[in-house]
């Protein structure tokens, strides 16, 4: 049997449910139950919302945040306020430099840059992505989007020729797109097969999706357990295996590519474990000097922080 969360505290009219349909197989739980087990019960490090369980479906291979915020309420849990899990590293420094020439070099792996004429950063988050994806596809048209109603900090700099969209105005935008990244944001979806087919119709014929999530079988949430930043209860409403992950773009009439990559997260954990503000200096730079703790975890648990899908129509050969 289940072992139930304490009641967390409701901070600005956030409400919580218990699960009780399978979002993979669209049924009611009672057949998943037997193969439920706790996986860990995690505190809420951001706004001390009370504790919630993660709970792993042998099943269906898929975890969950139990209880979790209702899709009517949970954009509070987002409102009004910049991401504390967005980078906090200092404009034009080294290490900012550093980070935006990783994310150009993974951007660049996607998709032939001749082939992307259109490009989306879905869930765009302060607009790091969107900003790279201009460099990397110097002559498409980019496209942002995400909740908020206000410009993303990096959307913001001079000469930035990123086409914004609210959640709302994007829902009255009927763009195609060569290439959707969608960088952490399945785990914050009530629906993932819903979402990713949503996305999925947004591409052109020989357009490309691109997920990333954290990885529930991480080594470093093994060694770090609850304290793991990747559980980010309750805004990280699913955790996802490879296998969960895989089955959402199966689901949802994709085939996808599957594949593993690392989101450096040890100034996190230093901020975590030692009640230190994230945005300070000395945390970040903690964090990079322990960066190769955190690869060294991952080689020798076989595993990696993030999963990754690289999704195309059914019966597309795309060029890498």
């Amino acid at each position: 049997m289940r072992a139930l969360a304490t009641t967390p505290r409701v901070y600005d009219e956030v409400k919580y449910q218990y699960r009780t349909v399978c979002e993979l197989r669209q049924e009611g739980c009672d057949t998943c139950q037997i193969h439920w087990q706790e996986v860990v019960r995690a505190r809420d490090h951001e706004s001390n919302r009370g504790e919630f369980d993660v709970v792993y479906c042998r099943r269906c291979r898929l975890g969950f945040t139990d209880p979790y915020p209702t899709e009517e309420t949970s954009g509070y849990l987002y409102d009004n306020k910049e991401y504390n899990d967005l980078d906090a590293i200092v404009h034009d420094s080294p290490f900012d430099c550093i980070k935006d020439l990783l994310r150009r070099r993974q951007i660049a792996r996607l998709a032939p840059r001749n082939q992307v004429r259109v490009a989306l950063d879905f869930g765009t988050g302060d607009g790091r992505s969107a900003v790279a994806m201009t460099k990397v596809f110097p002559g498409a048209r980019i496209d942002a989007m995400d909740i908020r109603t206000t410009l993303p900090r990096f959307l913001k700099r001079d000469g930035c020729r990123v086409n914004y969209y609210s959640q709302t105005a994007f829902t009255r935008h009927h763009q195609q797109y060569d290439l959707i990244i969608a960088r952490h944001v399945l785990e914050h979806a009530h629906h993932p097969v819903r979402l990713v087919k949503q996305l999925s119709e947004r591409l052109t014929s020989n357009g490309i999706l691109y997920i990333e999530v954290p990885n529930l079988d991480s080594g470093c949430a093994t060694f770090f357990g609850k304290h793991w930043r990747g559980y980010y209860v309750p805004q990280h409403i699913f955790h996802y295996t490879i296998e969960s992950l895989a089955e959402v773009t199966k689901r949802a009439g994709l085939e996808a590519e599957m594949g593993r990559t690392e989101m450096p997260l040890m100034g996190n954990m230093v901020a975590i474990l030692t009640g230190a503000n994230m945005t300070s200096v000395v945390v970040r730079c903690l964090g990079v000097i322990l960066h190769p703790c955190q690869l060294a975890i991952e080689a020798f648990c076989k595993s990696s922080t993030c999963i990754t899908a690289r999704c195309k129509q059914p019966g597309i050969v795309v060029r890498p």
